[in-house]
């Protein structure tokens, strides 16, 4: 109550959140309601104009009409400019004022002349005047206090004196006298308490569009903006490109502090941030992403060495020690921030570019980061291949290629290896298997880039007696409907497990060991062949060979790079041959890319070959006579 009554005068009419500003845009929407009805209102003149001169006079009717006219014709006019004025809106909103004053004044007018004539008939037409003028009131000018006050005193003035005049006049008597007053001032009233409400009302419904508005764009803890809401408003700031400096930041240590002494604490620390944020100088906007996650658009001070000035004092403020309910507290943070200086960057891009430079910023401990385009250039593409990669494959843009593996003996294709590639990725080079399978396999897709690839490689096996070798990595073994899903896709393309070789490097041997032998093990069961590959890479390899249950070993690349420089490494291959074939396990050699090198792990006893000279991998679109015998 004491608030209301320090509040000036006009607010307490108009109300407490008025502004000229606001005023002037409910205008700016009014003039457009009211043009559209220009057409009636012109038509209504005419006709109470040709009433009155009909019942009362001409020469009023002409005048009043005259008046009424040019009247609407100011109003085209002053709309016009109100509708397309900016500096000079206010000037434009005091005369649009005094037209609604002076309109609403000239009905009134017209309704006292015949109203003081006497005549019952010009009485009766002046009452329905003055009503029509308020209903016109509570319906076009509700949107505003202001407006209603304006166009609606002066028939509740002219309403007041007619009420005067009927109680003092001595043409009315009797009956008649106490009708008149009785139905004018009822009507009236009732009419004008109907304005006020619907005035009144529209005022809860935009504070309430308003509030609803807000809490769709705001964080319920610290009243920053969420993304959705901090994301619109810098796109539609920077539509043109970052003309400001983009921050986003995450704070050090919350999670610990946040379980040490409860979230009561942690709320706490999360509304100072906020608030110290809103304090940061030049802010545009302060948004909230979630957890400990915020970010900021600051516009830009002169010179890049002022910017990365004003993001260190940030982290400095944001830093600093926090009081709380259990004491002083602190959390560090890490920030990563871009400006005009970086490359043109697409919105999307802008918004990445932040986050990379943030991660790098956490991961390394600096503090404060600007994005470096050298040097984030592999995050930022890594990130860009994640969001590609999402559409890319179940777009089937993930094609299936086959590497074929061929008899050391004869050179006849024995098998082929499912590799996964991508072809017109859209990017300036298509990224690379080691590019975009370690984030396959992050995402949890390896089995749905799988299953995709070996739908479009089985009918190319399926017409011919080769096997088919698959990687498979030890994340997709713990899955318990790996080989059910895997047997139900060769089954549907007729082709069996005998054909399918699972190929898996001595990781499966170090991670969740005794589920992965177990699923092995299964998968023998149900036919399946078990290869190690990349034996000889790893520190190990020779103590997996007695835990896995194996049917083949590939020998990595290096044995066969320095083959005939060194006599040790030769030694090794063929000591690693023989235990193979002693334990009855199938011996195949990667990376052959020469005749020479063919022909002499050939002569150490090895089973199969596979490499360039053989055979690079091709895209199973290729006929598969193509793929019919080594070169």
């Amino acid at each position: 109550m004491a608030k209301r009554e320090n509040e000036p005068m006009f607010k307490q009419v108009l109300g407490s959140g008025w502004t000229v500003e606001a005023e002037l845009a409910t205008s700016r929407e009014l003039v457009g309601r009211l043009a559209a009805d220009t057409a009636g209102r012109v038509a209504a003149c005419v006709i109470v104009a040709m009433l009155v001169a009909y019942a009362a006079s001409i020469l009023l009717a002409l005048a009043w009409a005259s008046l009424i006219l040019v009247n609407e014709f100011t109003e085209l006019q002053i709309a016009r400019q109100i509708r397309k004025s900016t500096v000079t809106g206010r000037r434009w909103l005091a005369a649009y004022f005094v037209h609604l004053c002076l309109g609403s004044s000239l009905w009134t007018a017209m309704c006292l002349a015949l109203w003081t004539t006497g005549d019952v008939v010009n009485m009766l037409m002046a009452g329905a005047v003055v009503l029509g003028i308020l209903i016109h009131v509570s319906l076009f000018y509700n949107e505003s206090r202001l407006q209603t006050l304006i166009t609606g005193l002066p028939p509740v003035v002219g309403t007041g004196t007619m009420i005067v005049w009927s109680s003092f006049s001595p043409e009315l008597k009797g009956e008649d006298k106490i009708v008149a007053i009785v139905a004018l001032a009822t009507l009236v009233g009732y009419l004008s308490v109907g304005a006020y409400r619907s005035v009144t009302t529209r005022e809860a419904l935009r504070a309430l569009v308003t509030k609803t508005s807000r809490l769709a764009a705001e964080d319920p803890l610290t009243g920053l903006q969420n993304r959705r809401a901090f994301v619109d408003l810098v796109t539609e700031r920077t539509n043109n490109g970052l003309s400001e400096v983009l921050a986003f930041i995450d704070l050090d240590r919350f999670k610990p502090l946040n379980d040490q002494y409860g979230h009561s604490v942690g709320d706490e620390v999360l509304k100072e941030i906020a608030r110290r944020l809103i304090e940061q100088p030049d802010l545009i906007a302060a948004a909230r992403f979630g957890g400990d996650e915020f970010a900021v658009l600051i516009s830009l001070p002169k010179g890049v060495d002022g910017a990365d000035r004003r993001m260190h004092a940030l982290h400095e403020r944001l830093t600093a020690s926090i009081y709380s309910e259990v004491g002083h507290v602190s959390v560090g943070a890490s920030i990563g921030w871009v400006g005009p200086g970086a490359k043109a960057m697409g919105m999307s891009e802008t918004f990445h570019a932040a986050d990379v430079a943030m991660r790098r910023a956490k991961v390394e401990r600096l503090g404060v980061v600007e994005f470096d385009e050298v040097v984030d250039s592999a995050a930022l593409a890594s990130s860009a291949i994640e969001i590609a990669l999402r559409q890319a494959l179940p777009a089937g843009r993930i094609r299936a290629a086959l590497q074929p593996i061929v008899s050391a003996r004869d050179g006849k294709i024995v098998s082929m290896e499912l590799l996964a590639r991508w072809p017109d990725s859209g990017f300036p080079r298509d990224p690379a298997p080691n590019d975009f399978i370690p984030i396959a396999e992050r995402l949890g897709l390896l089995n749905d880039m799988l299953w995709s690839t070996m739908s479009q490689a089985l009918p190319v096996v399926a017409g011919t007696n080769w096997s088919l070798a698959i990687n498979v990595s030890p994340s997709q073994l713990t899955s318990r409907l790996f080989l059910a899903r895997l047997s139900a896709i060769i089954a549907r393309h007729g082709v069996s497990p005998q054909r399918i070789e699972l190929e898996v490097t001595e990781q499966v041997a170090f991670r969740d060991m005794e589920q992965n032998c177990a699923v092995l093990h299964e998968a023998r069961k149900l036919g399946f062949q078990v290869v190690l590959d990349d034996f000889g890479a790893g520190y190990s390899s020779l103590a997996v060979l007695d835990r896995l249950p194996l049917d083949k070993i590939k020998l990595d690349q290096a044995f066969v790079g320095d083959l005939r420089e060194r006599a040790v490494t030769e030694k090794i291959m063929r000591a690693t041959v023989a235990l193979a074939h002693d334990l009855g396990i199938v011996c195949s050699v990667e990376g052959i890319e020469s005749a020479e090198t063919a022909a002499l792990v050939a002569s150490f006893g090895c089973d199969q070959i596979q490499g360039y000279w053989i055979g690079r991998p091709e895209l199973v679109s290729l006929q598969a006579d193509r793929l019919d015998r080594a070169s």
